[in-house]
């Protein structure tokens, strides 16, 4: 995605002398472990901790050697605290085939009758494999790890592409780290962007600029180190946006380089000059000028407004082009090439999208966005790097739409759910700015039940329940991987207390219209039958909304990413003989304006109850100060549901 490299190695190659080519030798203190680490002594901040990071450190060093590369050294200490923690004695460090894995060393450190001892990793137990095209990794095990065991492990690695974005480093893992430290050196002919995610607070730095002799002058070199202390580990938690997003690290990014006799260059654009810079580029900007006038009009030929114009365009591509599933916001290739490939990246598609609109005089524009497992868009800072995806904003009749066109599952105003995440930026030449990133996106489920219970308790019924938005896609997507048949197998699979039958898919194969699923069960785990009393809990007949908050502390937002809303209308008949002696009360419940609510109601009309239920969440994001809240607003219906209908029989007196 990163191809702005390819503007830096133009400034870079400039036939410079080169820097002091870095030491071969490892520079950072390997085996200094103090008797008390080798222990299994729970870690206190975290006792439950199965092992710790005692130190991550690592230093990059810029240098110049014909061409520019980073020299990273990294050292890595790690306690094991009991047997759960064994398996992060197995390591693996991933690398590109651009890449100089220059030299490693590892050993595992005991305490044996109050001495250390070491057992080095010999070389021949180091595996080195090829597990891609573009990538390798090198696999090692420790030997003769026990319960208060540390293992120590250094590397250093020639990294060819830094340039562009140096290091990124991560100062959090899955266990808590005692001390996690990033030092970078480079010449201050070089000025970087850098964004810190999740626990910034905790992020310390200090820059020293000192002189030194590069290209064959005196020059300042900038060294910065970064560094946290006692950082706990990360725990996911339900309905996060993503875990990059919220992980405490760093990224780099290169702004621009005013090198020797050379003319200062800006590599990457602030927001004011990024529409400028990227309508340059040849994959992007140049593009939006293919013609595709002919086949736009010769497909939309039958249509006579813009919306079903938009529709019909939409189809075509969604349905002729393949995505090749690579997450872009730059093109491939030429737009008239992937027309012949039939198959191309996210921006690939979505760039033939909008050059056929705007052949119908149809208003679209670019939208570059990050999608949700990468992190929030960062609106102050302008890092090329983080965007990964592109949409099209399209205007009919005043109202705009923002249209992908990957999969032709979905409609044309639904987007990837990975492309929900808060803001992108429109590029155009007289009105950038950031947008929403939403349509009107939902989970929406509408359950009708007609049940009826026999004196013994058993259920017959039949279940009606229709889709819509993401919903009604994962379902025509499932039954794309799986048939009809697979996925008629996964609904008795996920109700095996049920007997289904009839069961019937309709709407299937039309994205535009709710998908309805229904079919007849029967069940003999229905009422519980307690001397002239049934017991009948609604639950049994439905699939309970379950409760995703159990924790009583969160650390992280909640992030729904788009409105859910179930909804479900059970009738029952009571049975003959009996009459409704205990029922629960109404009920609703309700966050905010709306932002998030509930009811329960109960009726009964004849010898019919029914049930109604709404539980809907309308604002995607609560903030940790809500916590407490949406968590009892889950937990008060969840309790709901559990509550029983008790049914007496009719005694005759006379």
């Amino acid at each position: 995605m990163i191809k702005y490299y390819r503007i830096t190695v133009c400034i870079f190659m400039l036939g410079f002398l080169s820097l002091d080519s870095f030491s071969q030798k490892f520079n950072l203190p390997f085996g200094d472990i103090k008797s008390e680490e080798l222990s299994n002594k729970p870690y206190k901040p975290d006792p439950g901790a199965d092992a710790i990071i005692i130190s991550d450190i690592a230093t990059a060093t810029l240098n110049y050697n014909i061409g520019f590369y980073v020299e990273l050294e990294r050292d890595v200490r790690i306690r094991i605290v009991n047997s759960n923690g064994f398996d992060y004695a197995n390591i693996e460090i991933p690398y590109s085939t651009d890449d100089n894995l220059e030299g490693y060393r590892a050993s595992t450190f005991n305490s044996k009758n109050g001495e250390k001892t070491e057992t080095i990793i010999p070389k021949k137990n180091f595996i080195l494999e090829k597990t891609s095209t573009f990538s390798r990794t090198l696999k090692f095990n420790f030997p003769d790890v026990h319960e208060g065991s540390v293992i120590e492990y250094s590397y250093m690695i020639r990294l060819d592409n830094a340039v562009y974005d140096l290091v990124p480093w991560e100062f959090q893992s899955d266990i808590p780290e005692v001390f996690s430290s990033f030092k970078i050196s480079y010449p201050e002919y070089f000025i970087y962007k850098n964004i810190i995610s999740g626990s910034a607070i905790n992020v310390k730095s200090d820059t020293k600029i000192k002189e030194s002799f590069l290209f064959d002058e005196w020059t300042m070199v900038r060294t910065t180190i970064w560094y946290v202390q006692d950082m706990p580990a990360f725990r996911d938690e339900p309905y996060i946006n993503s875990t990059k997003e919220h992980l405490t690290g760093i990224t780099f990014e290169l702004a621009s380089a005013n090198l020797p006799n050379s003319s200062f260059k800006e590599v990457t654009p602030n927001y004011k000059t990024l529409t400028e810079k990227l309508l340059e580029r040849d994959d992007f900007g140049k593009p939006l000028g293919t013609n595709l006038k002919s086949l736009a009009k010769k497909i939309t030929k039958d249509k006579t407004d813009d919306l079903s114009r938009v529709k019909k365009i939409h189809e075509y591509i969604a349905t002729n082009i393949l995505w090749n599933g690579v997450e872009d916001f730059t093109t491939s290739y030429p737009l008239r090439t992937i027309l012949k490939k039939e198959k191309g990246n996210s921006a690939d598609i979505n760039m033939i999208l909008i050059v056929m609109l705007r052949a119908l005089n149809i208003k679209a524009d670019p939208v570059i966005l990050v999608t949700r497992s990468n992190g929030i868009l960062n609106q102050l800072a302008a890092m090329i790097q983080q965007f990964n995806y592109l949409v099209a904003l399209v205007t009919i009749d005043g109202k705009s739409y923002l249209v992908d066109a990957t999969d032709p599952l979905r409609p044309f105003n639904e987007l990837p759910f990975e492309c929900l995440n808060e803001t992108g930026r429109l590029i155009s030449p007289d009105d950038s700015r950031f947008v929403d990133l939403k349509n009107h996106e939902a989970y929406r489920t509408t359950r009708d039940i007609k049940i009826s219970i026999d004196p013994s308790g058993k259920i017959a019924g039949s279940m009606n329940n229709t889709y819509s938005g993401y919903n009604s896609y994962n379902i025509r997507r499932t039954v794309k991987l799986e048939s009809e048949e697979g996925y008629t197998d996964f609904v008795k699979s996920a109700n095996s207390d049920f007997n289904i039958s009839d069961l019937g898919i309709n709407n299937l194969q039309d994205p535009y219209s709710d998908l309805i699923l229904n079919y007849n069960f029967e069940t003999s785990n229905g009422a519980q039958m307690q001397g002239n009393e049934m017991v009948f809990f609604p639950s049994s007949v439905l699939k309970p909304i379950k409760n995703p908050f159990f924790s009583s502390e969160r650390r992280y937002p909640i992030d729904f990413g788009c409105q859910k809303d179930e909804t479900f209308n059970l009738h029952v008949v009571i049975p003959e003989g009996y009459t409704i002696s205990e029922m629960p009360s109404n009920s609703s419940n309700k966050i905010g304006n709306d932002d998030a609510k509930s009811e329960y109601t109960y009726s009964v009309t004849g010898d019919e109850l029914e049930i109604k239920s709404i539980f809907e969440i309308n604002k995607t994001k609560f903030q940790l100060s809500e916590y407490k809240e949406i968590r009892n607003f889950y937990a008060e219906y969840l309790k709901k549901q559990t509550e029983p209908i008790v049914l007496s029989k009719i005694v005759n007196n006379l």
